[in-house]
């Protein structure tokens, strides 16, 4: 009999304080992993001493975050699963889930890693990478699909400890992990001097840190239900279909939103060189804005999946209201202090002898008033999104999401390279009008999905319940 213990299950206690406390860790974690991966630009920027290294990193990745994020998509398909039979405490089917997950994260990180080692040349071609950046890009590419199966198992091990309401362990992870690649990065390019290549070994040496770290602490978890037990790895049809119906269209949605970042790049590329620095140092601070919005949407869909499984539909409401709430407060106020201090900022990645050091900064501070003075929206969008998927509408959520963005991509290819709009404007705007058209056909998905599992009507057969036993309870005199 696989017991549950220790976590103490989301579904209990006050909704709003119990969000915020599970998802600062995430948000913490999630910076980190940005500010680790501006320390491999910092470095390369500023201290290799070849002024295409930093361009040719940037050139990369979209095309790295679009492996990344098959395997994060998938992952939290899994998370979505275990945190439906952790709220139901069916602990039986929470171990088969994780161990089929861990499973599927093994076997899937081999595959993305071989398909990027055959693909990743004529992919950096397709983006029309510069010439100046192309040997580097492709040297730093190869490297870096190595560590796809690591970032794999480790991204599956977070997402299975998120399910169980741990948001703190891959936080402590990643911060022994992220100081190791930092430290790897100033040795390799100070001490061996090496560029792009010294910061690819450094991040998947770390990347390796990482997964084995997740697995040891899964393993360690002994008497828990979600307990890793390398003998028990298997994989089970009846729970990969399961996962796979949640976990493809969220890898899928995920997927085609870095392919739209694909098709940015090579639009930047038709830009000056100055441009596609800028574009790399923008893309590089706005992840912080990025990281802490998916934070909510991530702490939203595990919310919803545990109160699902639960079914206790009279707390998905206020669940849902409280997410969008705090993911708008936070995206206003991250993304004011990011504009307030975008120059100092990106002074940071710019050695100071750059002969086009006033070109880049100034395309920075212009990328960043068109995107982040409405990036909350894009919280919003990706907390709705996370809500549906919670309860495991991730198909509808995937379509309405690339309605949204075919809007993005139709902008960016019929009506950037026109003479009007080839602008830096007319590129990145292309972002807030998707992530208008996507929220409001995200709403209506959700109306559909609380219709149709008629959310609504449970909710108020719960509450007339509570009201009526508190009615009949005998009064204490």
């Amino acid at each position: 009999m696989v017991k549950a213990k220790g976590q103490r299950p989301l579904t209990e206690g006050p909704i709003f304080a119990r969000m915020l406390g599970f998802v600062l860790p995430i948000i913490l974690t999630g910076v980190l992993q940005v500010m680790y991966n501006m320390a491999d630009n910092i470095v390369v920027g500023r201290f290799s001493g070849d002024p295409n290294a930093l361009g040719a990193v940037g050139s990369t990745a979209s095309l790295t975050v679009l492996f990344v994020n098959i395997a994060i998509g998938i992952a939290s398909g899994a998370g979505v699963v275990i945190a439906q039979y952790y709220g139901a405490k069916e602990n039986e089917n929470v171990s088969r889930t994780v161990h089929t997950s861990m499973a599927i994260s093994v076997i899937g990180g081999l595959l993305l890693m071989a398909v990027g080692l055959v693909f990743a040349r004529p992919l950096l071609t397709v983006m029309k990478t510069q010439a100046i950046f192309y040997d580097k890009a492709v040297l730093y590419m190869t490297i870096i699909c190595c560590g796809i199966p690591a970032s794999a198992v480790y991204n599956f091990g977070a997402a299975i400890l998120r399910s169980v309401g741990d948001s703190k362990t891959s936080l402590y992870i990643l911060a022994a992990s992220g100081l190791v690649n930092v430290l790897l990065n100033l040795f390799f390019v100070l001490v061996c001097h090496m560029t792009v290549d010294g910061v690819a070994y450094a991040t998947i040496i770390s990347q390796y840190m990482s997964a084995i770290a997740v697995v040891l602490i899964l393993m360690k978890r002994r008497g828990e239900s979600y307990q890793l037990k390398i003998r028990n790895l298997r994989i089970e049809s009846r729970l990969v279909a399961r996962i796979m119906r949640i976990g493809l269209p969220m890898a899928l949605q995920s997927s085609l939103f870095s392919i739209s970042n694909i098709i940015i790049t090579g639009a930047v590329n038709t830009f000056p060189p100055h441009v596609v620095s800028a574009k790399t140092i923008a893309f590089n601070i706005e992840g912080i804005t990025y990281t802490v919005m998916n934070s909510f949407a991530n702490a939203a869909m595990t919310f919803i999946g545990q109160h699902y499984g639960a079914r206790k539909f009279h707390r998905l409401n206020k669940v849902f209201l409280y997410a969008v709430i705090q993911v708008t407060l936070a995206g206003i106020l991250v993304a004011q202090t990011e504009i307030l201090f975008a120059e100092q900022l990106s002074s940071l990645y710019i050695g100071a002898n750059d002969p086009d050091r006033d070109q880049i900064v100034s395309a920075v501070l212009e990328i960043f008033n068109i995107m982040l003075a409405t990036y909350f929206l894009c919280g919003i969008m990706d907390v709705i999104s996370g809500v549906l998927k919670g309860i495991g509408y991730s198909i509808i959520s995937m379509v309405a999401s690339l309605i949204g963005l075919a809007v993005r991509v139709a902008w960016i290819l019929f009506v950037t390279p026109t003479e009007r709009f080839h602008t830096i404007f007319g590129l990145f705007v292309s972002y807030t009008l998707s992530w208008l058209v996507t929220i409001a056909l995200l709403l209506l998905c959700c109306i559909y999905a609380w219709k149709k599992l008629g959310i609504w009507r449970l909710a108020r057969e719960e509450k007339q319940k509570e009201k009526q036993a508190q009615e009949n309870a005998p009064s204490i005199v």
